[in-house]
Order: structure tokens, then sequence, then C-alpha cells
């Protein structure tokens, strides 16, 4: 076997064929990272001259000039061959210390074992556990199982291999859900992809949804870059709007158009006593006072808001999946199910461009209704799908002596700050 460090063109090509993969490991997130800076290279390994694992690596390193090197939700191979994942991993460890890097980082894209829906532990579908003791024998320790947003471990995916068309797709999700697409549609809202020219609607829709519900957003120019240095594809900054003075207008319309016809069957049932006709008016009344509520609700917006951008989200399109990376709703906003839009609209997307999975990513709170994060995959849950836990992360050393001195030392600071909070508490 051979190891060797690969052209964008050789990994490109592998890695968008692999079964694991993944847009953190794809050629556009390579070029976004090269142009912000970041130390990436793509390395490879051949077995009679054949391409058998693959991988992208990104070098930091904090103040004090401790380096890491980082393969998350790689390297891609088949990590059942045992002398393949022997030679992979000592390369690599070989490799990152030749580039003066004290830690090598892995984060295999496989489950740690199959789960479903509710999260419940089906190891008879796939279990990869063995592999914890495996990366053991080549000196990784691994990191543990828990929600981890910097490299996020913990999913709720939806597969739409055998969906035959949309109907098919909606009829997979629960009646809460469907009812909210389908309200949504009929109200006008509507889905646009960001641009360098409309970053700032975006932008500003993501933002103040972060801060609303307290989740972590970059800044502007992570996604000016984003949007330059990668495909339309690829990068999808989607919004979804609604046109307030045309809603506004539609509503209006309804109403006046059911309420002519409540009157009218008020005054047959007068004139002839039909109970059809008296059973009816109770199904128009209640739309009358649906379209009644609706225009009550967005008397907060005037017409002079125009269009307004109800929701954002960034996705990430790569290989067999379509990726909800982050975004949310903007609270005022929240009548208009512009985040269902969102997920349902980029769904048709994954079903007609081919995409075998829909991954909602970061999923937490799976446990309870009590557990912070609940709500948000309850959401998801009504969308149908299942809960996806991977292996998570392997840490080993590379450069012993810098890798334990650097762990002692955030060992000592830990313990210096919480020994600080207690004193500051007593006094």
């Amino acid at each position: 076997m051979e190891f060797a460090l690969l052209s964008d063109a050789e990994f490109e090509t592998f890695a968008k064929g692999h079964p694991q993969n993944t847009f953190i490991q794809s050629m556009d997130l390579t070029r976004f990272q090269r142009a912000r800076g970041q130390v990436v290279e793509l390395f490879g390994v051949r077995r009679g001259g054949i391409l058998i694992a693959a991988g992208k690596l990104v070098y930091t390193a904090n103040r004090f000039g401790y380096k890491i090197c980082d393969c998350a939700k790689g390297p891609l191979m088949d990590y059942s061959d045992a002398e393949a994942l022997g030679f992979v991993v000592g390369q690599l460890k070989k490799h990152a210390a030749s580039r003066k890097a004290a830690e090598l980082r892995i984060s295999p894209n496989l489950r740690y074992l199959a789960r479903d829906e509710d999260g419940a532990e089906h190891p008879e579908v796939e279990d990869n556990r063995w592999l914890v003791a495996a990366l053991a024998g080549q000196g990784f320790a691994h990191q543990g199982s828990d929600m981890n947003f910097a490299n996020i471990n913990w999913m709720f995916v939806k597969t739409l291999d055998g969906v035959a068309d949309s109907e098919e797709l909606i009829m997979g999700m629960n009646y809460r859900t469907r009812k909210a697409i389908r309200k949504a549609e009929k109200n006008g809202v509507y889905l646009e992809q960001a641009t360098l020219e409309t970053l700032d609607e975006f932008y500003g829709a993501l933002s103040t949804a972060g801060d609303e519900k307290g989740f972590t957003y970059r800044e502007r120019a992570y996604y000016e870059q984003l949007l330059k240095s990668t495909s339309d594809e690829f990068t999808k900054l989607m919004m979804a709007k609604i046109n307030i003075p045309e809603y506004r207008r539609s509503i209006t319309e309804r109403l006046d158009a059911e309420s002519l016809v409540l009157a009218d069957l008020r005054r047959e049932v007068e004139e002839t006593g039909s109970k059809k006709k008296a059973n009816r008016i109770k199904v128009v009344q209640d739309l009358v006072d649906s379209y009644e509520r609706s225009l009550k609700d967005i008397e907060r917006f005037p017409d002079s808001v125009g269009v307004a951008t109800v929701a954002a989200i960034h996705f990430a399109c790569f290989g067999d999946e379509l990726v909800c990376v982050i975004g949310g709703t903007v609270q005022d906003y929240i009548y208009f199910n512009g985040a269902t839009s969102l997920y349902w609209g980029m769904m048709l997307h994954a079903l007609h461009n081919g995409y075998s999975r829909y991954n909602f990513y970061g999923t937490f709170g799976i446990q309870g209704q009590d557990e912070e994060g609940h709500g948000g995959y309850a959401f998801k849950k009504g969308f149908g799908g299942e809960v996806v836990q991977l292996l998570g992360d392997f840490v080993a050393p590379v450069n012993p002596p810098v890798f334990h001195a650097n762990r002692l030392a955030r060992k000592a600071i830990g313990v210096a700050q919480d020994l600080l909070g207690r004193l500051r508490g007593k006094r």
C-alpha cells in the first residue's frame, strides 16, 4: 500500500462516489477553507495502484502553537479491512507528526449503531461499536458519544430512496406537518436562494433567529466567502418569504367570498329549511372565522413591511445527501411556517435531484420532552425519518510530550477557573 497526497480532481472523484460521502469531506468545502486561509491537505492510500481510502486534513493551531491535524467525518474507507485500517491510521499519524502536529483527530462517518425515529437502539440493523476498540488498538482514544456542536454526531435523517413522488413524500409525514405545509403554500410563502446581492436579507433573518433562539451562527463574511468559493448547488442559502400586502389582499378576498356564500346559505335555510344547507353553514362559518383570525394575526404587519424574510437556513448538497446545516425562523413571523416551507421545499429538491438522504443535522433532546432541544427534535420527527448517532471523535497523540503537556495545562487551567469561581461565589 502507498500513502500519497492527492490532486483536487482525484480527491473529488473518490469522495463523491464513496458510500460515506459527506459535505465535510468535499472539494467545495476544501476550496472554501483554503480561501479562508486554512491549511488543508488531501491524502489518499492506494493498494495495487487503486485508491482505497482518502480524506481531507485540516490543520489548526492555538495561540500557544499547539497544532491539531483533523480529518473530520473521515477518513473515507472500509473500516472492516483491518490491514487497510492499520496502514491508513499509521501513515496519518506519521504524516501529522511530520507536519509538526501534536495530535491527530478522526471521526468516521459511520453510525455507532442503528436507531429508529424515537432514538431506540437497533444493533441488529447496524452496529459499529467494535470500531471503538479497533481504533483504541491503534492508539486512538474515543471522545464519547455526547452531542458535539463542533463536529455534529447526533442527527435526524430521512431516507428518500424508494419515494416515488411529492405526494408519497408528504404522506410519509404526520398530520400536523402536512397541514403546516399546505397552509404555507396556500398563504403564498415562497422560497428564494440568496446570492451575493441578497446576502444581507439572508443574514439578517439568520442572525435574528440565532439571537432569538440562542444558537451560534457565523459572521456575515463566512457566508459571503461560501458563495464566492463554492458552487450554487453545494451552498444553498435559502430564504422563506411572504409578501405581506399580497397575503392580506388574498385573505381579504377569500373572507369576502366566503362571507357572501355564508349569507346566501343562511337565506336559503330561512326560505327552505334545508338541513343539508344548514350543515354547510358550519363549514363555511369556520372558514370565515379562520380568515378573520388570520387578518387579526397580521395586524401588526403593515403593508409597508412589503416582502418579509420569515426564515433562513443554510443547506449543503453533496454526494447522496442534502444537509440542513443551520438556520431558523424569525419569531415575529413564526405564524407563516417559514422553516416548514424551507424543509419541504428542499426535501422536494433532494427528491427531484437524486439525493437519497435529507439530513436535518444536529439533533438533541431526544430522550424526553423535558430535555433542552426536544421541541426541535419533535418538529423534525414530524417529517419522518430516524435518529442517526455517528461514532464520534477519536484522538491520538502524534507528539506525546507536547500532547500530554497540553492536556496537563488545560486541566490546570480548568481547576484554577473552577477555584476562582468558587471563591467569587463566597463573596
